[in-house]
């Protein structure tokens, strides 16, 4: 199995693959993970997978535009007696820090059901420029490279 474009294209938005500035073998195994999704129960947790990360992102919005004007609270305190009411505050920074810390833990554990690094998180984002050089890819779809061999040995006779 294998999802469709458009959660592919989620999964790449959430996951913070750019192809401008991910290796290709992040990338090759990225494609590889969305192409071969071993049964129905994996592609019913990826996808609800993808759905908790499309709402916690929503979460991190403090202008309200995404969600309806609503700006998300970081405290709501009911109070029951006579008059019941609720209190709802916001402080914005550490609204969006909260929910900003959800979100990576939520891409993180949708990089775990594919198993490719999730360059939305910080700490492994520092990798993404690491890794520069050739990096030889099995997963591509298309012909084999044929020059491969002919490079290999004019690499070695003609030095």
């Amino acid at each position: 199995m294998q999802l469709d474009t458009f959660l592919k294209s989620k999964v790449r938005w959430h996951l913070g693959y750019n192809l401008t500035s991910i290796p290709a073998g992040d990338q090759a195994r990225l494609e590889e993970a969305v192409n071969n999704i071993q049964d129905s129960f994996w592609y019913s947790k990826i996808v609800e997978q993808i759905s908790r990360c499309d709402e916690a992102e929503k979460r991190t919005d403090m202008t309200g535009t995404v969600n309806n004007n609503t700006v998300p609270r970081n405290r709501i305190e009911s109070i029951a007696g006579d008059v019941d009411r609720t209190i709802a505050t916001s402080d914005f920074k550490d609204t969006l820090k909260t929910w900003t810390a959800i979100y990576i833990y939520e891409t993180d554990r949708l990089a775990l059901h594919l198993y490719v690094p999730n360059y939305r998180n910080p700490e492994q984002a520092r990798y993404r420029f690491n890794r520069e050089g050739a990096e030889y890819i099995q997963a591509l779809p298309g012909p084999a490279d044929v020059a491969v061999g002919t490079r290999i040995l004019f690499a070695n006779e003609f030095r």
